[in-house]
């Protein structure tokens, strides 16, 4: 008589899959890369991003600050009196030896030795600029006495080492002492924001209040 087999006596055998293949890393994927590609170039660009921000932060006009107690107080004294004396130029710079030249019209009393014209770069503050002008005492007869006198519409000049071009913020000053927790006492000063190209004049006058 035939005894049934017991379960010690039964062996199970794993057949293998059809489908079975073999392993394969994922460093040999091909989309594993394209997307650490991704992430790569994501992170190299946000890099850039930020050292950029750093190194090139936008420049500003610089205005004139002081302290007053724990204020910081912005002194707008210099821009009102170039309202108030008519002050205004002529920007010219010559286009092959970076020659500055500004002719001056306005009603100062008196017209300074000298003036600061600074180029202040809206993007990069590495190309910002800046150049001091001297008067050149022109004479000219008058007709009525038969006298000379120094012009009224005194030329101011200066050399700029390398040319400008571009976008700029222009700023014409005298050259006054910031007085700390007062501000300045004299002087004037214009700004304004203009394209600058060498041979091409610029009318420099502050922008009407």
């Amino acid at each position: 008589m035939t005894q049934p087999a017991s379960n010690r006596d039964t062996v199970t055998v794993n057949k293998p899959l059809a489908d079975n293949e073999p392993f394969t890393p994922w460093y040999r994927e091909p989309w594993a890369w394209y997307i650490v590609g991704i992430l790569m170039v994501t992170f190299a660009w946000g890099s850039f991003q930020l050292y950029t921000a750093f190194t090139h932060q936008d420049s500003v006009v610089i205005d004139d600050y002081y302290k007053n107690g724990k204020a910081i107080n912005q002194d707008m004294t210099r821009i009102k009196n170039a309202h108030m004396l008519n002050v205004e130029g002529v920007l010219t710079i010559d286009e092959l030896i970076g020659e500055v030249r500004v002719k001056m019209q306005g009603n100062p009393e008196n017209w300074p030795q000298q003036l600061k014209l600074s180029f202040l770069s809206p993007v990069f503050k590495d190309k910002d600029k800046a150049v001091t002008l001297t008067r050149s005492f022109g004479i000219t007869p008058d007709v009525a006495s038969g006298v000379k006198k120094p012009e009224q519409s005194p030329i101011y000049v200066g050399q700029l080492e390398a040319l400008v071009s571009g976008r700029y913020y222009l700023q014409l000053e005298t050259l006054d002492e910031l007085i700390p927790e007062v501000g300045y006492e004299s002087g004037w000063k214009i700004t304004l924001e203009a394209k600058v190209s060498p041979g091409a004049p610029i009318t420099l006058k502050n922008p009407e209040a």
